[in-house]
């Protein structure tokens, strides 16, 4: 970096679970900020600025990053754990500015909360960064419904995904002979290779991937048609890819044998993926959140950040107010502690995705956000910091 980042960042702040209420005492202190970039920096055809991560290592230093944290030491939560680490182990990402508010625009959780932070959780704030967040209501849309879903339903696929190791993990890699196939593939790689990409494009002109619209709003498009496929043809939503797989593979005029040996290639690849999965899961997994998916039959952690989501969500929804601090810091932390059961918690889960639903439909949030009125402030932004 050819540039003084500490001079240039214009807001820090401790984020994460001591910023939602939920921190414990080995809970890692997360620092979120952002800079503006220099003019020249932001012209230049061969130099750009996204963002700085430092960690576990030394971050930028200077007068703003000492007065940060000074400030996190006299944090309620955060200090006393700072009190014991160095500077070098703290998370910290800082954000260029037109990023940040490219996201906010876009509803994305961790980049809107930083705008509704409580006062206590920032560390430091220059007037610029004051003058953006006196427009975050720019920022609350509907799109926070699909977003907040979004990440909420990647929280519930892991959480499913590792209970489904846990009560039943597999012994063993799987073999070729396992699936009727011979130990040297029928088609070569190349082969294989054209067939599939040929088969991947008609799918992909069946699908949302190409339409211009936010990742999380293509997922739940995404869903939402592949529960359509599933009812239309009649399959259970396990087998919908196969099936789609094998529709676009006639579609090209594929015979049935290489059809059976394709299906059964992509089984066994299929099957080998998951164990090499399995593997790294059983191998990287941290020791702590295996305490607690071995007692509770779930990740409890992934599941207290579900529900945060959806409860957060729909309180944007419903009332437009963006709470970063939990009112419901002790509910959550419970369920940290295993008070929902597996069953219950996808019970609530799916008792507050409705509940989005119907308050989506009576939100007075806009639509979608003003374009015209962000663009603005951050043009302002950007002149003022030169």
């Amino acid at each position: 970096m050819d540039f003084d980042l500490d001079r240039r960042t214009i807001m820090l702040a401790v984020t994460g679970s001591h910023a939602y209420g939920t921190a414990r005492a080995t809970s890692d202190i997360d620092i979120r900020g952002c800079c503006i970039a220099p003019l020249a920096v932001r012209l230049s055809f061969y130099r750009n600025f996204e963002q700085f991560q430092a960690m576990g290592k030394a971050p930028p230093g200077g007068p703003n990053w000492r007065t940060a944290m000074e400030n996190m030491h006299k944090h309620e939560t955060a200090g006393p754990i700072a009190a014991k680490t160095g500077a070098d182990e703290l998370d910290l990402v800082i954000y260029d500015l037109s990023k940040l508010v490219n996201l906010c625009a876009n509803a994305n959780p961790n980049m809107l909360e930083l705008l509704f932070l409580h006062p206590d959780d920032v560390l430091f704030a220059s007037p610029l960064w004051e003058q953006l967040r006196a427009h975050r209501e720019l920022f609350l849309t509907q799109k926070v419904k699909f977003t907040y879903l979004g990440y909420a339903n990647s929280q519930l696929k892991r959480i499913k995904g590792h209970r489904a190791w846990l009560l039943n993990p597999p012994t063993a890699a799987p073999t070729r002979a396992e699936f009727g196939l011979p130990e040297s593939t029928v088609l070569s790689a190349d082969d294989r290779n054209r067939i599939d990409e040929a088969i991947t494009k008609i799918i992909r002109s069946w699908g949302v991937e190409d339409m211009e619209m936010q990742g999380a709003e293509r997922d739940v498009l995404r869903d939402n048609m592949r529960e359509f496929w599933a009812t239309t043809l009649s399959c259970q939503p396990e087998v919908l890819d196969e099936r789609v797989y094998e529709l676009a593979a006639t579609s090209i005029g594929l015979s049935k044998d290489v059809l059976a040996a394709l299906r059964q290639e992509r089984r066994y690849r299929s099957a080998r993926k998951q164990w090499d999965q399995f593997k790294r899961w059983e191998r990287e997994r941290n020791p702590k959140r295996a305490a607690l998916e071995a007692q509770h039959g779930y990740d409890t952690k992934h599941g207290m950040h579900l529900i945060r989501l959806m409860r957060t969500g729909l309180e944007v929804l419903r009332e437009g107010v963006l709470r970063v601090r939990r009112p419901d810091a002790a509910e959550l932390s419970a369920i940290r502690d295993g008070a929902y059961s597996y069953e219950q918690l996808i019970v609530e889960a799916e008792r507050l995705e409705a509940e989005m639903g119907t308050a989506l439909s009576a939100s007075k949030l806009p639509k979608k956000p003003d374009k015209a009125a962000i663009d603005r402030v951050l043009q302002q932004l950007l002149e003022q910091a030169g």
